[in-house]
């Protein structure tokens, strides 16, 4: 019994270390889930919740979020107006989680129900391109 252990003993070691990181790692991440949808998300996101006097001066399109796609896909904004886009979260379980855009610099993360976005006045005519954050739908906002 003595030789078993002093021969295994560098494998015992590293084993009980790697169970002691996991188990930090655990105790760790076991803190409030942040991720969006979560009630916590949601608590902390409670200021940015838009109000009819934040809406006040700009236009506003609403435009429905599902599994299926945005409607609509075409998303028609007037270039120098003020406004704000609604993504309209139809569903809390669903794979949209957030929308994305590169050619806007967009990264929305979405929750169920109102999500606004607001558009760059300064945003030159054409057509950008969103999707959502695991490229599975996407859409265009088209400026004019």
């Amino acid at each position: 019994m003595n030789s078993w252990i002093r021969k295994a003993w560098p494998m015992l070691t590293l084993g009980l270390a790697v169970v002691v990181l996991l188990g930090s790692f655990l105790v760790y991440f076991m803190g409030k889930d942040m991720s969006p949808g979560s009630e916590s998300a949601k608590a902390a996101n409670a200021a940015k919740v838009e109000t009819a006097e934040d809406l006040q001066g700009f236009e506003v399109i609403d435009v429905s979020v599902s599994n299926d796609g945005f409607g609509p896909d075409v998303i028609e904004v007037k270039a120098g107006v003020p406004t704000k886009i609604n993504f309209i979260l139809t569903r809390q379980v669903t794979h949209v989680k957030s929308l994305l855009s590169s050619d806007l610099g967009m990264d929305l993360y979405m929750q169920k129900g109102d999500n606004y976005y607001t558009v760059d006045p300064d945003l030159k005519p054409g057509e950008y391109q969103i999707h959502c954050g695991m490229y599975m739908i996407y859409g265009k906002i088209k400026v004019v």
